[in-house]
């Protein structure tokens, strides 16, 4: 009991604890920092557009007019190992009978080809890697640089799926094992290609000296040899036999050429439609020989070759 009010001492306690309260505090507001954007930050996938190669197309269509109808591989053995496009499957011996002539005849590394068609305006070419006894061709239309990259990519790839394999006694099944990994590569390929195109300079490096001279001249009508004339004795060619009489060699050596010349157009006329305008030898650095030919529409053809460089 209280001594002053004669109140119960509890309830008076009660009683000021309700007369006084809870002491109250102002509510403190945060700024709100997130948003969508920052809250699904790295939770949300954006599926990027990507180009799909069909290999089995008429031709695989790149950028700025670029544009692929074969890629092929063959062995120096004359075993044909893969070929992107069935249409163009003769590309595949016509690139060994060049090989041969290139370093049989002409006594380099088969480069390149410019072909001319028939049935269409412009140019297509055939552009060629040689690497461990392998062949490597691209066949379309595309600048030299990128052509060389293609094909050093696709080397470079098949002979890591082949390994040690002796590509020229593969049976089937393995074959179409080694083709099917290849094709998954060679459509990643096209793909960095097309990503590569602000790298790739369409610029080629100037000749450090510019030099042409010319070893043989040809005409011919409906492979009929008219002119064949063999200038000078830098082209160095074996033929079977012995030859006592200079000009008898000469001779000989005149309608090897010429027979091996024609038969490389008429090859390549009746197979891709499309007359050879010239076929590049690489000697070395900057030094090429070239196989060229001029059709006439008198159906005559003239041909001649050279050592050298020649422009664009």
């Amino acid at each position: 009991m209280c001594p002053r009010c004669g109140k119960f001492v509890p309830a008076l306690y009660q009683m000021n604890q309700i007369e006084r309260g809870p002491e109250l505090k102002p509510k403190e507001f945060q700024t709100k920092t997130s948003s969508l954007s920052t809250k699904f930050k790295g939770k949300v996938k954006v599926k990027k557009s990507t180009t799909k190669h069909d290999l089995e197309g008429k031709k695989i269509e790149l950028k700025k007019g670029e544009f692929v109808k074969l890629f092929g591989i063959t062995s120096v053995e004359r075993t044909p190992l893969f070929c992107s496009n069935d249409d163009y499957f003769f590309l595949l011996e016509l690139t060994n009978n060049l090989d041969f002539i290139a370093t049989d005849m002409l006594g380099g590394e088969l480069d390149k080809m410019l072909l001319i068609p028939e049935a269409s305006e412009g140019k297509e070419k055939c552009q060629f890697f040689t690497k461990d006894d392998l062949i490597f061709l691209v066949y379309g239309m595309f600048p030299d640089k990128k052509g060389k990259w293609l094909l050093e990519q696709t080397a470079k790839h098949y002979t890591e799926i082949i390994e040690d394999k002796d590509v020229n006694s593969l049976d089937k099944f393995e074959k179409y094992q080694i083709n099917m990994k290849f094709e998954t590569v060679l459509k990643f390929i096209l793909g960095e290609y097309l990503k590569l195109q602000d790298v790739f300079s369409d610029q080629d490096l100037p000749y450090v000296e510019d030099k042409l001279r010319i070893d043989y001249i040809g005409l011919s009508s409906q492979s009929i040899g008219i002119i064949s004339l063999l200038l000078g004795d830098s082209l160095k060619l074996d033929l079977p036999g012995e030859f006592e009489d200079p000009e008898e060699l000469r001779e000989m050596q005149e309608s090897m050429i010429t027979a091996r010349i024609e038969a490389i157009a008429a090859n390549t006329l009746g197979n891709t439609g499309s007359v050879p305008r010239w076929i590049a030898v690489k000697l070395g650095f900057q030094n090429y020989r070239f196989l060229t030919f001029k059709e006439y529409d008198n159906d005559y053809f003239l041909y001649m070759l050279s050592e050298g460089n020649l422009g664009k």
